[in-house]
């Protein structure tokens, strides 16, 4: 069984659309690959009616699970409750937006089925072609951030921040995460690489969001990507704690 994890907050647009963009999508991968999925959506703290349609959509779908958070904790906190609430052997996180594709999850089990990684992680940046919907301002800061977290591990990893991943959920129950935003997935997939885990990179295209907005506040996400790149520093070279 694999759980999809999606976080949302204010996803109004998207949740409308998900009958025709995401669930038929996952629905004929369950045919193609013979894997059965679980969704758990957590709700973080939305102002608008998220979580109505939601729950109109869980209605004829038993495979969904929905959680509510009382306020908006961020991304982090969301992905974080999202794993306590799963109990499959693999876990997929996603955006609720649908800029990575649901059809590129086939890829994750290809990939997973071939190396028993214990993390698929979708990149954009493994072929030409498949950043052409990002504006040139939100490339320029990706591909900074990602270089320096390239020298810091030390590894060949060309993308560090997206949400778009498969795990071994065993892994991630032996992580302390204590990132609440959207820097969580910076923060998984580098104690993932400095305690020696098997981490594989997958080509996949990031497509411009089609409704809504993106919550993404440049300025503190900055700040968060800082401080991770020192706790890096501070824990592979220093040989320190994390925190």
């Amino acid at each position: 069984m694999i759980s999809i994890i999606v976080p949302l907050y204010n996803e109004r647009e998207n949740v409308l659309h998900y009958n025709e963009d995401f669930f038929p999508v996952i629905d004929d991968l369950t045919r193609r690959t013979g894997e059965t999925f679980t969704y758990i959506f957590v709700d973080d703290g939305s102002q608008d009616d998220t979580v109505v349609q939601l729950n109109a959509v869980a209605r004829n779908r038993p495979d969904i699970t929905l959680i509510e958070h009382g306020g908006n904790r961020g991304m982090g906190n969301a992905i974080k409750t999202g794993l306590a609430a799963c109990t499959s052997e693999l876990v997929v996180t996603m955006d609720s937006d649908l800029t990575f594709r649901p059809e590129d999850i086939g890829k994750f089990i290809e990939k997973y089925r071939e190396t028993d990684a214990d993390c698929v992680s979708g990149s954009p940046y493994l072929e030409a072609g498949l950043l052409e919907e990002v504006t040139p301002f939100r490339l320029f800061l990706s591909t900074s951030v990602n270089f320096m977290y390239r020298c810091l591990l030390g590894k060949k990893i060309t993308c560090v921040s997206p949400i778009f991943r498969l795990y071994k959920r065993e892994e991630l129950k032996k992580l302390t995460i204590a990132s609440s935003n959207f820097e969580i997935n910076a923060e998984i997939i580098s104690k993932l690489l400095i305690s020696g885990k098997k981490v594989v990179e997958i080509p996949v295209p990031l497509l411009r969001r089609k409704y809504g907005y993106s919550k993404i506040n440049v300025r503190r996400g900055i700040r968060n990507h800082l401080v991770i790149l020192y706790k890096i520093f501070k824990t592979k070279y220093l040989h320190r704690n994390w925190t």
